[in-house]
Parts: structure tokens; sequence; C-alpha cells
């Protein structure tokens, strides 16, 4: 492989720790929501219409499960990418 192609490689790499980064940011804000919104469930259930809080909750898992499969995805190109880039040299 040419030195052009390992300097893309190793490009579209630093690319993905970048965007690993970021869903695992974005996860951890995310968790903090869910754990803030049981914890006000938690203590004001009587007063709260429960449907929409449910509603509300339901998005917030939807938004996890999202982030994570992105987060899947990245470390797969990562590793895909970590293989070629070994092959390379």
């Amino acid at each position: 492989m040419t030195s052009t192609n390992s300097e893309d490689l190793a490009s579209q790499y630093a690319q993905l720790i970048d965007q690993e980064d970021d869903y695992l940011s974005q996860l951890v804000k995310c968790n903090k929501l869910i754990l803030d919104a049981m914890n006000i469930i938690a203590k004001r259930a009587g007063v709260l219409h429960m449907d929409t809080v449910k509603q509300a909750a339901y998005h917030l898992h939807a938004m996890e499960q999202d982030l994570n499969r992105k987060l899947f995805e990245v470390r797969l190109e990562k590793s895909i990418l970590a293989n070629q880039m070994s092959q390379s040299t």
C-alpha cells in the first residue's frame, strides 16, 4: 500500500475515534437524563401524568439504544480499519 493510502486510513481512524468519543459523551448525558427521569418519577409519580412520563422515558430509552447502535457501528469500523492499517505496514 502507498503512503497516501496509509495516511488516508490513519485519518479515517482518527475521525472514528472522534465519533466514538462523541457518542460516548452523548450516552453519558442520556443515561444521566434517564436516571434523573426515574428519580423524578419515584418522588413525584402521584402528581405527574403517567402516560406522558412513560412516553418521555421510552423516548429517552430509544435514544440510548440508537446511540449504542451508532457506537457499535463506529467500533466495528475502527476494528476493520485497524486490520487494514496493520496489513499496510
